[in-house]
């Protein structure tokens, strides 16, 4: 087998092998980390875990409380636990409902009628202007505070700005020389995005996915602490509540009582920062023609 032909294999070999590259395997790791203890409080730890009193109020780490306990006496590290998966689940599901949304409204804004476009582009321009948290804010105070309400919420705020870089690369994409040679002979829309452009706008799916998840974990554990988060439902956010309604910052107890919670969304932020960079660094077809 010639050198020309065992090159681009070779190559392609190489990309898949460097996907994620050294940055975004630490994120892969430490993302993974918090996922399975997320598993593991929704799976093994008994129903109601997290909400039941099973010690004193305000106990010390020791052996039997490993983070101690709140002011009803409810263990620490089961609300951690249980809240792992609260705040992840939201937000994923977020972050997937948002690029559904961005890519269809992206996709219309870019290959639709001009007047579809410039209509939804005003639109787009309107969101971005109000500032996102207030709006989650203003919204959640009148709506509730649901699960399903956060989650709709959190949604419909957050997509305009993914949208709009899809739309961006939609236009990128439809001007290049195969795909107008393609449009020229007569061929469909859906026939380009899928044969044509669908390698060079699925790659900008994954990066929009993993910091609309990543900006979801910063805006609830907000809304939560500020009081405006579902205060039965455990959450990273729902447990610095409760240490800001308790007083707790003004005691010793915030070491394992508001420590925890906050190092794991820090932690979270963290590990789909450099996923979702790393990502996007080795498949957006602009940032590797660029290089």
């Amino acid at each position: 087998m010639s050198a020309a032909t065992t090159a681009p294999e070779v190559v392609a070999r190489t990309r898949r092998h460097d996907l994620l590259g050294r940055q975004g395997g630490v994120g892969t790791v430490l993302l993974s980390l918090i996922v399975a203890t997320a598993a593991y409080g929704f799976f093994f730890l008994p129903d109601g875990a997290g909400k039941k009193r099973v010690g004193q109020p305000y106990e010390a780490p020791s052996g039997a409380h490993p983070l101690g306990t709140d002011d009803l006496g409810r263990d620490l590290l089961n609300q951690l636990l249980v809240g792992a998966g609260t705040s992840l689940t939201l937000a994923f599901i977020v972050a997937a409902v948002t690029t559904v949304l961005a890519a269809i409204i992206g996709g219309l804004a870019g290959i639709g009628p001009r007047w579809l476009s410039a209509t939804i582009m005003r639109g787009i321009d309107v969101m971005l202007v109000l500032p996102e948290l207030v709006l989650f804010i203003l919204a959640a105070t009148f709506l509730g505070q649901s699960f399903g309400i956060r989650a709709a919420i959190l949604a419909l705020i957050l997509w305009p700005v993914p949208a709009r870089v899809l739309r961006a690369a939609v236009l990128t994409t439809w001007s290049r020389a195969h795909v107008e040679a393609a449009r020229a002979m007569g061929a469909g829309q859906a026939w380009l995005l899928a044969r044509h452009a669908s390698y060079l706008l699925g790659p900008l799916l994954v990066p929009v996915f993993v910091r609309t998840a990543m900006r979801v974990i910063i805006y609830d554990a907000t809304l939560s602490f500020l009081g405006l988060g579902d205060p039965t439902m455990p959450s990273w956010g729902t447990t610095l509540y409760w240490v800001q309604v308790n007083g707790v910052f003004l005691s010793d107890a915030w070491l394992w009582w508001a420590g925890p919670p906050g190092l794991a969304i820090t932690l979270t932020v963290v590990a789909l920062a450099l996923i979702g960079t790393s990502i996007e660094d080795r498949l957006n077809p602009n940032l590797q023609e660029s290089r």
